[in-house]
């Protein structure tokens, strides 16, 4: 009889079927621990612009964005519209404001850990022309913390304020206004 319970659960496992969890997006632990529980983050979501002008001109407005900003180029792709970084780091201040500004990694004894962590940012941008001649710019932002005063090098998932983006995507609509 023992040998049949383990062999009947094992059967109601195998045929339970589909189940919510592997349709759901799941999130990102931030943290888990017994005292705690699981401390979850949102994923990346890529933040939306149309502008009114060809996909040219819109991607050498995001080349200058990323150089004013600071933001060294990794992926340049001309024939896909595709530019960007998926893993630069900055500390303290992105494209000349206070790091809190844009990231938010929790509060620590000593206030944000955004103004005292090493951020480690994957800023990816696709430019994408449309049928009407006007342009979309799609850009996503995903900011990751690492204390770097102690031990632990681990990396946490931070959220976005949303600051970031719309600045990155106020900056292109502006420096197509220029030429």
């Amino acid at each position: 009889m023992r040998n049949f319970v383990p062999l009947i659960f094992a059967a109601a496992c195998a045929s339970s079927g589909t189940t919510a969890e592997n349709t759901v997006p799941k999130q990102a632990a931030i943290f888990s621990s017994p005292e705690t529980g699981t401390l979850m983050t949102e994923r990346p979501r890529a933040s939306v612009t149309t502008v009114a002008a060809p996909v040219s001109s819109v991607w050498l407005a995001v080349k200058a964005v990323y150089a004013e900003m600071d933001i060294p180029v990794v992926v340049d792709s001309p024939a896909l519209h595709q530019l960007g970084n998926s893993g630069f780091a900055k500390t303290r201040v992105l494209a000349g404001q206070p790091m809190t500004d844009f990231v938010d990694c929790g509060s620590g004894m000593t206030g944000p850990k955004a103004s005292t962590y090493r951020i480690y940012i994957s800023l990816l941008t696709q430019v994408t022309a449309n049928p009407n001649g006007t342009t979309t710019v799609q850009t996503t932002f995903d900011p990751r913390g690492q204390d770097v005063s102690g031990p632990s090098s681990d990396r946490i998932p931070c959220g976005s304020t949303g600051r970031f983006e719309q600045l990155f995507l106020d900056h292109v609509k502006a420096t197509l206004g220029k030429s």
